[in-house]
């Protein structure tokens, strides 16, 4: 930072695996470079294409010839000097022979093709090489002589090679010659001859050439660096709608910086044009990145504060017995609204989920429930929530379903089943059910979520969660709770939140030995209570409502004895073994001694759109009328 003008950022000169790019080529290795292969490179204190930021590269070090090569174009070079001295290098009859000790002249394959080079090229003013075997073969014979030191790009070299057991002849010639071009590249003074593979996606180029070669090294093109955007979009300000005028322009760049996270310096354009489009200034720009994201979306989040003070009667209604949960998501709607935190760099929170979530109690008191009334409130849409069983990822190698298989795995080109779901829809609830059944290794996946909000794919796309809401659902210490049922013991609250935060917590470090996962919950830990017997007839009264209106929809006119039914109801919920399953026990009573009948029923006379129906000791009576 020292020497820099106020307010204006800064980065290295070069990008990081560049750099090691650097460090290859002095250890005499050849490079395959693969990842944002297609996007603008920092190097030189400038951003350029990956062609003439390794052009740079391989001038400083003094190469004498350069190429470049790719299937669409054939072979190329910078300047017309390039051109001649391999063309000269080509027709001359001592280039490309073999040391003392090779095999000689007559038993190399490539002495044919050589020849025919030749006869070719000896009275052509400059090579018009196309044909990549050609290409490839002259390539060679100029990187075997020892007299000029040269270097090669070949781009798109995923696209040319095919690995030895899917290609024909053809393909396993090309594939060889590649092979034969870097093993025999000549040592020229202090340098050896080159060759510089760039492949988009790596695992379509044959391992078989790179893997375990020690005079090949792969390096990945990484993203570019928060440092590295935020240089570039400094360079770009004057771009932006009211750049003039914004009154914190180097602040709001920052901001900028921070959330265009995964994105690659040429999406960074988007930015500034997006801004002009749609008439939105840079001194807006959380707005502004919303809208490059994920489109012209009416944002949801600016309607929840007006209708917060609701959330609390809707959702009790829905989750009944459960005050102290409900509370708690209310609040942290307050908080994702306002956004208020402790927080070093404010800036980074605005990446994060709105809300996270975890809450725990026994099985059947709501925690589900009371998910989908917040994908409803927030999102006016329950099938805003997507829901995760995580007992189906116990496995070790289940964890790469959230982003995607690996390259060269069945399954790699369909990406992850969570990070498509959020690019799909950027503004839901992700409910991880039974959150404790679920492998280790799928909780890095999590702290990376839960840390930066965004998640990249094993395609390389990036997923943002910064519109959604997280809720880890959790068991953990619901089994406890059968003895105190079986006791005919109901603690009160302060006793069950106690215990299943201590289950939480025991489970994180004990059991699993990740504390720091607790970390980035915080306050997140809900505990939902116990079912109580007072709660009851609240519960059957909404269940029952649910049953009415159904059947109205169908055309019948239901009408129900309700104290007959709660009675019973009461009666089998006075049993331990039915409060274990919480509401599931009512719904099951429910659906043996109501709904079942008048299905039944109906099936049965389907003429009578008016019914009455009631519990008897002797069972379920439904007569017309």
């Amino acid at each position: 930072m020292t020497g820099a003008s106020p307010g204006r950022p800064t980065a290295p000169p070069a990008a990081a695996w560049l750099e090691r790019v650097t460090a290859e080529i002095a250890r005499g290795r050849h490079v395959v470079i693969h990842g944002n292969v297609r996007d603008l490179v920092r190097w030189d204190r400038s951003f350029h294409p990956l062609r003439t930021a390794v052009s740079g590269l391989l001038s400083i070090f003094g190469y004498q010839l350069t190429g470049y090569f790719d299937p669409v174009d054939g072979l190329s070079f910078g300047n017309a000097d390039d051109q001649r001295e391999f063309h000269r290098l080509l027709v001359d009859p001592n280039v490309g022979r073999p040391a003392a000790g090779d095999p000689p002249a007559g038993a190399d394959r490539a002495g044919t093709v050589r020849s025919r080079l030749s006869t070719v090229l000896r009275d052509a003013p400059t090579p018009a090489l196309t044909n990549p075997y050609d290409s490839l073969a002259a390539i060679r014979r100029v990187l075997r002589q020892a007299g000029t030191s040269s270097a090669f790009l070949i781009d798109q070299a995923d696209l040319m090679l095919s690995p030895p057991e899917r290609g024909g002849d053809a393909e396993r010639r090309l594939l060889g010659t590649m092979a034969k071009a870097m093993t025999e590249a000549a040592q020229t003074g202090k340098l050896r001859n080159l060759l510089v593979l760039v492949a988009d996606d790596l695992a379509a180029l044959p391992a078989w050439l790179y893997r375990d070669r020690p005079y090949v090294q792969v390096v990945e093109a990484a993203l570019p660096t928060f440092d590295e955007r935020h240089v570039y979009l400094h360079q770009q300000a004057r771009h932006f709608h009211q750049a003039a005028t914004a009154k914190k322009a180097p602040e709001d760049l920052r901001v900028l910086a921070n959330l265009s996270e995964g994105m690659a310096i040429s999406e960074l354009d988007g930015l500034w044009r997006m801004s002009n489009l749609q008439e939105i200034p840079l001194d807006e720009p959380r707005t502004l990145m919303k809208r490059t994201l994920f489109g012209p979306r009416q944002d949801p989040w600016r309607r929840v504060r007006d209708r917060l003070a609701r959330f609390g009667p809707m959702a009790g209604e829905r989750v009944i017995g459960q005050p102290v949960a409900v509370d708690r998501v209310r609040r942290a709607l307050t908080s994702a609204t306002v956004g208020i935190d402790f927080v070093a760099d404010p800036h980074n929170a605005e990446s994060r989920p709105k809300g996270i979530f975890f809450f725990v109690g026994p099985t059947g008191v709501g925690k589900t429930e009371l998910a989908r009334t917040l994908s409803e409130f927030v999102f006016d849409d329950e099938t805003a929530l997507a829901r995760f069983d995580m007992s189906t990822f116990a496995e070790a190698h289940s964890a790469e379903r959230l982003t995607g298989a690996p390259p060269g795995y069945v399954g790699h080109e369909r990406g992850g089943e969570l990070t498509n779901r959020v690019s799909q829809r950027p503004f839901s609830v992700l409910l991880f059910d039974e959150i404790e059944k679920a492998h280790a290794s799928v909780f890095d996946k999590f702290l990376q979520v839960l840390d930066d909000g965004r998640l990249t794919d094993a395609l390389g796309n990036t997923a943002y969660f910064s519109e959604t809401i997280i809720i880890f659902t959790s068991n953990l210490g619901g089994a406890e709770t059968y003895g105190w049922l079986d006791g005919g013991e109901l603690p009160d609250y302060e006793k069950v939140s106690a215990h299943f935060e201590r289950a939480v917590r025991d489970h994180f470090t004990t059991t699993l030995g990740r504390p720091e996962l607790l970390g980035r919950l915080g306050g997140g830990i809900t505990v939902f209570d116990i079912l109580r017997p007072e709660f009851v007839d609240q519960i059957v009264g909404k269940l029952l409502a649910q049953l009415v209106a159904s059947a109205h929809r169908q055309g019948v006119r239901l009408t129900l004895d309700d104290q007959s039914v709660v009675a019973r109801v009461q009666e089998v919920m006075r049993r331990p073994e039915a409060l274990r399953l919480g509401v599931r026990s009512i719904r099951d009573v429910l659906d043996r001694l109501v709904r079942e009948p008048l299905v039944e029923h109906v099936f049965a006379s389907p003429g009578q759109v008016a019914l009455r129906l009631s519990v008897q000791p002797h069972g379920t009576v439904i007569r017309a009328g």
